[in-house]
């Protein structure tokens, strides 16, 4: 049976708590808790990988190049390859986040202080990624509304829509472009159809290297039966109720606050079979078209019936908490 883990504690004092939750080749991650006001990083980019961030609560700052977007609670942000960013933990009340480099690219020992092959440096003099491109995403809403799709030109302004959501620019944008890729309207990302009263999904992040999906589960809510994929790996950040996951050694249980990661071929299911309901967050990396399978566009998708000899050692699945 698959194991829940603590995670590998990093560093750990008053001001700064960082636990590394996931280092497998899809995916590196940690969580991390800080004092209000702690810290910064110098401004950097990733040439071959994207980093992600989903903010609990307290309040960040994303600088880019161009523009400084404020990141409240229960918010996601998104920076995809060669966009030059930086993150500071600011306001008045302590902060706690995870971070997400998918692939991983060596993140997990870049953080145990063996950093030579990862793929960070410093901001180069040539041309960049467009800071436009970047993804900022409101969860816990009631429901999506709006578009997935970055604004084609303009974009919301200073500040917009955002700026009472959680997410806004708190700088003009020195040239044109929006503020960030969260305009007017579209905030709180793209509703799937087939809602019900029981069960919801919101694509919140699409990109090449991962899709973010925040789904609400009601009691006894039925998710998908078991299966692979060959290409991609699937994770689960469970952040209200219980999943129960099915795995070829048997079910177990991710709680709220918690984190499972199933790597390409392993066999896995999912379904709320707990009595209260469930929030959690799907995503697929690299996300293999998993927006379009979700609107009905996709019928090729990578998802497979488990195959005869029981695919994958479930050995190789990731569940760990995320408090500890």
């Amino acid at each position: 049976m698959v194991g829940v883990s603590e995670g590998e504690i990093i560093f750990r004092d008053e001001e700064l708590d960082v636990t590394l939750l996931v280092d497998v080749e899809q995916l590196g991650a940690i969580h991390v808790r800080t004092a209000s006001g702690w810290g910064k990083a110098p401004l950097h980019v990733h040439a071959r990988h994207a980093e992600a961030m989903f903010v609990f609560e307290g309040e960040l700052a994303l600088r880019l190049e161009d523009r400084v977007h404020r990141i409240g609670g229960e918010t996601w942000a998104f920076v995809p390859p060669e966009v030059v960013h930086a993150f500071e933990v600011t306001g008045n009340e302590p902060a706690r986040f995870v971070v997400l480099h998918a692939p991983c690219s060596g993140f997990g020992d870049f953080v145990r202080g063996s950093a030579p092959a990862f793929d960070q440096r410093p901001p180069p003099e040539y041309a960049t990624g467009d800071p436009g491109l970047v993804v900022l995403r409101r969860a816990g809403g009631d429901s999506g509304v709006g578009s997935t799709e970055p604004p084609k030109s303009g974009g919301a302004g200073f500040a917009g829509a955002g700026a009472e959501a959680g997410v806004g620019s708190t700088e003009p944008p020195k040239s044109g472009g929006a503020a960030g890729y969260a305009g007017a309207g579209a905030e709180q990302g793209e509703t799937m159809a087939g809602r019900t009263e029981t069960r919801r999904a919101t694509l919140l992040v699409e990109a090449d290297e991962l899709t973010v999906t925040e789904f609400h589960y009601g009691p006894g809510e039925r998710g998908a039966s078991p299966h692979v994929h060959h290409s991609h790996a699937d994770v689960f950040l469970v952040v209200e109720g219980e999943l129960t996951f099915a795995s070829r050694d048997g079910p177990f249980r991710g709680s709220a606050e918690s984190l499972a990661v199933f790597p390409p071929d392993v066999v896995h299911g999912f379904d709320n079979d707990g009595t209260e309901s469930a929030r959690f967050f799907n995503l697929h990396m690299p996300a293999s078209g998993f927006g379009d399978y979700m609107r009905g566009r996709n019928p090729d998708f990578d998802q497979h019936e488990p195959p005869p000899g029981g695919g994958a050692d479930p050995a190789s699945v990731v569940a760990v908490r995320l408090s500890g």
